[in-house]
């Protein structure tokens, strides 16, 4: 692809290959959340090492719950109109859910930064529980290579070009995507009530081919 650069006399800025982040609140799905994820969370830390104190408590799969369907049709519609609207031929495509699990981060408990890989293609978090001084929602400079001579910022707290992470506060019932390969994270728990979230992988797979209509 490329670009007619028009030269007036003036610097003109070019924006290309963005790092998308998609927010949208949806609390008609939280009490089905909230319920099934405080089953699973609550077993598994009846099991869970007590020493482990730095890491969240994170549960086994949760997408094959019934009372989730909604909630997860949802949200590989969203997915599929993500990738669509990013300019990826869907036409033949359908998205479904990898992978689905419930985080229970206590006080000074957070999640790494990671990306995740294995075919994934839209990652996301569904906010359950957000405290004041709760975790927040780190989505990092996916360009390794600008790491190596990143220069300071002026001031941490504007979000510019020269940002290296974004920061997003958490709400109950709001929902984030974004691509999978975007670096993110859960920054650590600073207060002593607990932050809850669903954090979930999407997948693409081919539709079945429709049959031909027959001529008679």
């Amino acid at each position: 692809m490329t670009e007619e650069i028009i030269n007036d006399g003036k610097l003109t800025a070019h924006f290309h290959f963005p790092s998308s982040i998609y927010t949208i609140d949806k609390p008609e799905f939280l009490d089905a959340v909230k319920d099934i994820s405080t089953i699973y969370l609550k077993q598994m830390k009846a099991t869970k090492d007590k020493s482990n104190v730095l890491y969240p408590t994170q549960t086994a799969g949760i997408a094959h719950e019934p009372a989730l369907s909604n909630f997860n049709n949802f949200i590989a519609q969203a997915a599929w109109n993500i990738l669509n609207d990013q300019g990826h031929a869907m036409q033949n495509l359908g998205t479904y859910i990898q992978e689905m699990w419930a985080q229970e981060h206590a006080q000074y408990q957070g999640h790494d930064e990671h990306v995740h890989g294995h075919g994934a293609q839209i990652s996301g978090f569904y906010i359950i529980d957000a405290p004041e001084s709760g975790s927040k929602i780190a989505i990092h400079d996916p360009r390794q290579g600008r790491a190596q001579i990143n220069l300071p910022e002026e001031n941490l707290d504007r979000i510019t070009t020269a940002s290296s992470t974004v920061l997003f506060v958490p709400k109950p019932g709001r929902m984030y995507f974004i691509n999978s390969w975007l670096p993110h994270s859960v920054t650590r728990n600073t207060g002593k009530a607990p932050t809850r979230l669903v954090h979930f992988n999407l997948g693409v797979n081919r539709l079945p081919a429709r049959p031909e209509a027959t001529v008679i």
